[in-house]
């Protein structure tokens, strides 16, 4: 297979149609068909399929999608990665959860080590990085791995609702509210799906949307509620931005948090610049401290430093 090819696909692949694709890149129609025909037939799968006026993904498809793209991601930093001194400065961070901490974690380390740059991903697929940050539930634990934090998991409501003016909320009180929910296959969707089915609850989904910024933009125009990580999603959020239509109230849920885990790739020598970022990542969320809402038992789990496990 060629490198145009699977440029050509991952292009056709992010647009499910052949024109679009061409357009953006500057080819013709029947030279992206050509060479998707040609992935096709080495692959001997099937990678799109046509319906109406979209190429469609197969589902070998969205395999191949999800491999090529943190591959030409990197092919794209090659010429950057030979400016900064070659890959011994490179971090290739995956941030699968409390990525909006990540700018504020890059910004302070880059401060005293302004020589190291990042390839900064939202990958589940990947395999292609260094270091990854994500959450699952609090009773499970990760090979070569530190444990962040443990967070508790609130409820976003509208403060001009009523349930703005409860302190905690029940889930009797959430049988009526319309829920914003964060599409399946997130740790958010999945802790929330199994505690409710757990519990017996069934929320009202109203509305399903791709990530962080238009679900709490739905909550300010008082669409409905969702679930809310306390620290990773600024739990603060009402000192911070006093105009935000957003308050967080506790949910009286048992054992309702997730834990936040810092995942080196399994025997691979991180680069002197990769252990000590993973240390000062360890670090900064150590500041946190233990989460206001959690029940005294997940307190003893949040946050502690593993700092002796990360590299074993």
């Amino acid at each position: 297979m060629e490198l145009y090819q699977l440029k050509y696909f991952a292009q056709a692949a992010k647009y499910e149609n052949i024109s679009m694709a061409a357009q953006e890149l500057h080819v013709t129609q029947p030279s992206i068909s050509k060479a998707i025909k040609a992935l096709e037939k080495e692959m001997q799968v099937d990678l799109m399929c046509k319906v109406g006026k979209y190429s469609v993904l197969t589902h070998e498809g969205r395999i191949l999608q999800a491999r090529l793209i943190p591959i030409l991601g990197e092919l794209s930093e090659l010429p950057k990665a030979v400016r900064s001194g070659g890959a011994s400065r490179r971090i290739r961070l995956n941030a699968l959860s409390a990525g909006l901490l990540v700018p504020e974690l890059i910004h302070r380390y880059h401060e005293k080590n302004p020589n190291v740059y990042f390839n900064v991903m939202e990958q589940r697929e990947s395999i292609s990085w260094d270091i990854c940050i994500r959450s699952t539930l609090p009773q499970v634990f990760f090979n070569s791995a530190v444990k962040l934090m443990t967070e508790c998991l609130l409820v976003a409501v509208h403060k001009g609702s009523s349930l703005g003016e409860k302190e905690c909320v029940t889930l009797d009180d959430l049988q009526d509210e319309n829920f914003v929910m964060l599409k399946q296959g997130g740790s958010i969707r999945m802790l929330s799906d199994r505690k409710f089915k757990e519990l017996g609850f069934i929320p009202r989904q109203a509305f399903e949307c791709e990530n962080f910024y238009i679900l709490k933009r739905m909550i300010e125009e008082g669409l409905g509620v969702a679930i809310w990580p306390q620290y990773s999603w600024r739990s603060r959020l009402e000192e911070e931005n006093a105009g935000d239509n957003i308050c967080l109230r506790r949910l009286d849920v048992p054992d309702f948090y997730r834990s936040l885990y810092l995942i080196r790739q399994k025997d691979v020598k991180l680069t002197p610049e990769m252990e000590e970022f993973s240390e000062f990542i360890i670090q900064y969320f150590a500041q946190v401290g233990p989460p206001e809402f959690l029940s005294s038992d997940a307190k003893k789990e949040a946050p502690r430093q593993l700092k002796d496990n990360l590299f074993g």
